[in-house]
Parts: structure tokens; sequence; C-alpha cells
């Protein structure tokens, strides 16, 4: 199924490389993302949001089997939060991403599909912690093209929920977190914080109410479990899952779990 609402460049597309920086124009602003990519295309396109003080290039190894990645001629664009220039609108998450920064995602997709072979029923995305939440925002915010996402330690925090774009795509999640009370984040100078297991469970609610299908995984830990439990134990079947999710999949392809994910990782859906 070829996604309905796939979005149109919005300025000059920067060429993407292996290894190397592009540069994402977008709605008056700038921002640099690094690039992960194989040499014949035709694979997906994941966008990746990192963690509040952290890069992507730091989280995504972490994350993702790159070399697969490349191999099934896919694409990881991660952005820099810090390397934005101009004024962003809408915070999602710890005054690291924005509501205006989706256009970065849009024109990423957009150029893509202009530069590369990227099968267009695979757009996907993923993130950490702040970037997680902004994951969940570009789960609402643009339904109408995002096939399935991964949330390390995300969820549904209020400022990071949006109207559907596409109310009849519910795309598919795996919603990854640590223990209630342990994975928290307290936000720098303040008293605010976030239990992302809490948020996990209100947007798993969101998904289930939806008729969706999410695969919760609690591994008990801490926040910064993200490194050393949370995304190395998904990372064999992280890619692996994009893959079996294209967009607007019906029936879900799980009716169990398939081997390689961890045992605590638990299926919920109309599979």
């Amino acid at each position: 199924m070829t996604p309905p609402m796939l979005p149109t460049s919005s300025g000059t597309c920067p060429t993407f490389a292996n290894g190397a920086k592009a540069t994402l124009t977008a709605g008056g602003q700038t921002i640099q993302a690094d690039v992960w990519m194989g040499s014949k295309g035709g694979g997906p396109l994941i966008f990746y949001w990192h963690g509040t003080g952290s890069s992507a290039t730091l989280e995504v190894p972490y994350a993702f089997d790159t070399s697969a990645l490349e191999s099934a001629g896919g694409i990881i664009v991660g952005p820099e939060a810090a390397t934005r220039t101009g004024t962003p609108t809408g915070n999602t998450g710890d005054d690291v991403w924005y509501q205006s920064d989706a256009a970065f995602m849009d024109q990423a997709v957009a150029c893509a599909i202009q530069q590369l072979p990227v099968d267009t029923r695979h757009i996907h995305t993923a993130g950490y912690s702040a970037g997680a939440l902004q994951a969940v925002y570009v789960w609402y915010a643009r339904s109408g093209y995002l096939a399935s996402i991964i949330s390390y330690s995300g969820g549904d925090a209020t400022i990071n929920t949006a109207a559907m774009q596409d109310p009849s795509n519910i795309a598919p999640a795996i919603v990854a977190h640590g223990g209630m009370g342990v994975d928290t984040y307290t936000v720098p100078g303040t008293t605010d914080s976030v239990d992302f297991s809490q948020t996990s469970a209100a947007w798993e609610s969101v998904i289930s109410a939806d008729h969706g299908t999410y695969i919760d995984c609690n591994d008990g830990g801490n926040h910064l479990a993200f490194f050393q439990t949370r995304a190395p134990n998904l990372k064999p079947v992280s890619l692996q899952f994009f893959l079996d999710h294209p967009f607007g999949i019906t029936p879900e392809p799980y009716t169990t779990l398939p081997a390689g994910f961890p045992s605590y990782c638990k299926l919920d859906g109309p599979g």
C-alpha cells in the first residue's frame, strides 16, 4: 500500500552519502543530519531522533545493525539538534525537539525519494528519551506516511501529541521502556520529572483504543539502560520489525513474537 500523504521537497535537497553530513533545510530552518546508507537503494528509510545531551552518532549503533541496514538498501537519517538554526516552535520533549522539526523529516523523506530508490512503503521512525517523545509526536502528525515506529523510553507525555494526520493508519510500534519509578528523567533546573513507564503505558492505551498493534518491552532498567540493555537487546530484531511492517499492513503479520525478541517483550494487538 502506497502512503497517501508523502511529502514534497520544500527546498534544496542535500546529497545523501554514507558517513557524511546532510544539511536539511525546511521551514526557514537548517539542521545537520548524520547518514548511514547502502549503495544499492530500494530499502527502508529510518528517521532517528536522539535524546537530551546526546547524538544520533552515539545512539544509532546501539539501536540498529547498520551493516544489515546498508545491505538491505536502506538509509538512516539522524539529525543533530545542536546544529539547528532558526526558531523552533511547539516543544515536544525537554526543549530538545519541536513540532516544527517534523519538517526536517518531511524534507529528508521527500529528498530521499527524489534521489534514491527508497521504498515508500517503508518510512519509519525511532528515538530515545526526548527523541522518543518526538518520534511519538510524528506517529500522530505524520501518520499519512509513517509505516511503523520504535520508542525507547518515550510514549505519550501530553506535550508530544497531535491530531492524527491519517486516522486510518495506526502505525505498529515497539514500546521499549524501563521500570516504573526508575526509567525517569528530570529536566535540569526544575522539579519536572517524566516517568517513561507511565508515558509508555499512556501511549499503549491510545494504540489499543484505535485497534492498533504494539509490542511492550519492559526491561525493568533505569533511563540510561538504553545503552546497556534496552537498545542492544532489541538491535537483533529492530530492522526486521520495520521490514515486516510496511505502511498500512493488514492483517498484523505477528500472531506471536518472532525469535530474537527478549523474553520480557509482549505482543498486544489485533494480530
